[in-house]
C-alpha cells in the first residue's frame, strides 16, 4: 500500500501522505470523544463545547481553498510538513489548556491546521500517479480509518488518564508524522511527465457540476457521520451502555467505508464518463438504502442497512477525486481540491443543525431518510456530467 513513486528525482513514499490523511481526520476528532470529561473539568455547557466543535469544523473546510491556493504556489510537500508541524503545536496547546477559551483557541487553530491536508495531500497523490483510482481508493480508505478509530482510541486513553494525554498523545502522532514526512516526501522530488497533462479531462462545464455536487455529497457525508452513533445506540433499547454500544458500532459501520474506498478506486480506474455513470448508480443506492433506514428504524435490519448506506457513499468518493484531478492541469491541482473540499465541509457542516431538526420531529431513523433525499441531488449531478461530457469525452484536454 505504500508504494514508492519514483520520477528522475528523489523517492516519494505514498504510505506517508496515507497515514497523514487518517491523522488529518483523527486530530479534529479527539474532541467529540472527551466532551464530557471536558465538560466536567471546565464547567462548561454543551453548548459552549458545541460551538467550539463547530468552530473547528468550519475552519477545518473553509480553510481549504486557501490552503489549494498556497499548495500551488509553494508545493503540496511544503503544506504537508506545516500541516503536520502546527498540528503538533495545536495539540499541546490544547493538552497545556488552563480555561475552556484557551482550549476553544487551540482547537480552532488545529482545525485551521488540518485545512491544509486535503488539497495538499490529493494533490500530491494525483500528481506522482495520474489515473490513480487505486491510490486514491487507499488514500480515502486510510481517512475512513482515522475517522472511525481516532475517537475510540481518544476516549480510552481519557477514560484511563485525562483527556489532556488525548491530545497529548495526538501531539506525538503529530510530531512523528512530521519526520516521515520530512524523509519521505522530498520537496526535490520530480514529477511523472504525464502529471502535468492528465489525459481525459473532463471540462470546464462539468467540472462545474462536480463543484456544486461537493456541497451535496459533505452534507450527506456529514449527516451521516453526526447521527450515526445516535441512531445506533437506540438499537436495542435505552440504558448505561447504549452510548458506548453506539460509539462502537458506528466505528464498525465507518470502517465498512474502508474497502468502499478500495473497490471505489478500482471503480475510478476509467474513463470520465463510465465515472459519471458509476457515480449516479452508486448515490442511486445511496437513496434507497437511506430511505429504507428510515422504514427499518433502530432494528439489526436498520445497523445493515445503516452499513450499505456508508459503503455507498464511500464507493463514490474516489470516483468524485479522480474526476477533479482529470479536469485540472498540475500547476491548479491544489486550489481545485482546495475549492472541493471547501464546499463539502463548508456546506457539510449544516447537516447537523439540519438533521437535528429532522430527528426532533421524526426521529433518528428519520434523518437517514432526508440524506437520501438529498442524495437524489447527486445521483441526478452524476447523469449530468455525463451529458455534460457527450460521447467523445473519452480523452482530451484537461480544463484550466
Amino acid at each position: 500500500m505504500a508504494r514508492e513513486v519514483t520520477g528522475e528525482g528523489r523517492q516519494v513514499r505514498l504510505g506517508t501522505i496515507y497515514a497523514a490523511h487518517g491523522a488529518s481526520h483523527g486530530f479534529v476528532l479527539v474532541l467529540p470523544a472527551v466532551l464530557v470529561t471536558l465538560r466536567a473539568e471546565f464547567g462548561a455547557s454543551f453548548t459552549t463545547l458545541g460551538t467550539v466543535a463547530t468552530v473547528s469544523s468550519m475552519l477545518y473546510g473553509l480553510g481549504a481553498l486557501p490552503a489549494g491556493l498556497l499548495a500551488d504556489k509553494v508545493g503540496a510537500p511544503v503544506l504537508l510538513r506545516v500541516f503536520a508541524g502546527a498540528s503538533a503545536v495545536c495539540c499541546v496547546l490544547a493538552a497545556l489548556a488552563p480555561g475552556i477559551w484557551w482550549l476553544a483557541a487551540a482547537l480552532a487553530l488545529l482545525g485551521a491546521a488540518g485545512a491544509l491536508y486535503h488539497p495538499s495531500g490529493l494533490a500530491e497523490v494525483t500528481l506522482n500517479v495520474p489515473g490513480g483510482g487505486r491510490e486514491l481508493g487507499i488514500h480515502g480508505g486510510f481517512g475512513n480509518g482515522g475517522t472511525a478509530l481516532a475517537p475510540l482510541v481518544a476516549g480510552a486513553v481519557a477514560a484511563a488518564w485525562s483527556w489532556r494525554a488525548s491530545y497529548g498523545l495526538a501531539a506525538v502522532a503529530a510530531a512523528v508524522l512530521l519526520v516521515a514526512l520530512v524523509r519521505q516526501v522530498p520537496r526535490d522530488r520530480r514529477l511523472p511527465p504525464q502529471a502535468q497533462a492528465a489525459a481525459g479531462g473532463v471540462g470546464r462545464g462539468a467540472l462545474a457540476v462536480v463543484m456544486f455536487l461537493a456541497a451535496a455529497e459533505g452534507f450527506v457525508f456529514q449527516g451521516f457521520v453526526t447521527f450515526l452513533p445516535a441512531f445506533l445506540a437506540e438499537v436495542g433499547g435505552t440504558g448505561q451502555a447504549a452510548a458506548a454500544r453506539g460509539g462502537v458500532l458506528a466505528a464498525v459501520v465507518l470502517l465498512l467505508g474502508v474497502p468502499g474506498q478500495l473497490i471505489g478506486g478500482r471503480l475510478a480506474e476509467t474513463d470520465p464518463r463510465r465515472l459519471a455513470l458509476r457515480y449516479a448508480s452508486l448515490y442511486a443506492g445511496a437513496v434507497l438504502a437511506g430511505l429504507a433506514v428510515r422504514a427499518a428504524g433502530p432494528t439489526p435490519l436498520g445497523v445493515a442497512l445503516a452499513g450499505l448506506f456508508s459503503l455507498l457513499i464511500f464507493l463514490g468518493q474516489p470516483i468524485t477525486n479522480q474526476l477533479v484531478a482529470r479536469s485540472t492541469r498540475a500547476a491548479r491541482r491544489g486550489a481545485a481540491y482546495g475549492t472541493y473540499f471547501s464546499l463539502s465541509f463548508g456546506v457539510g457542516a449544516l447537516a447537523g443543525a439540519a438533521g437535528g431538526v429532522v430527528a426532533d420531529r421524526s426521529g433518528l431513523a428519520a434523518v437517514f431518510g432526508f440524506l437520501g433525499l438529498v442524495a437524489v441531488v447527486n445521483t441526478l449531478g452524476g447523469l449530468a456530467v455525463r451529458a455534460l461530457l457527450g460521447p467523445g469525452s473519452t480523452a482530451g484536454a484537461p480544463a484550466a
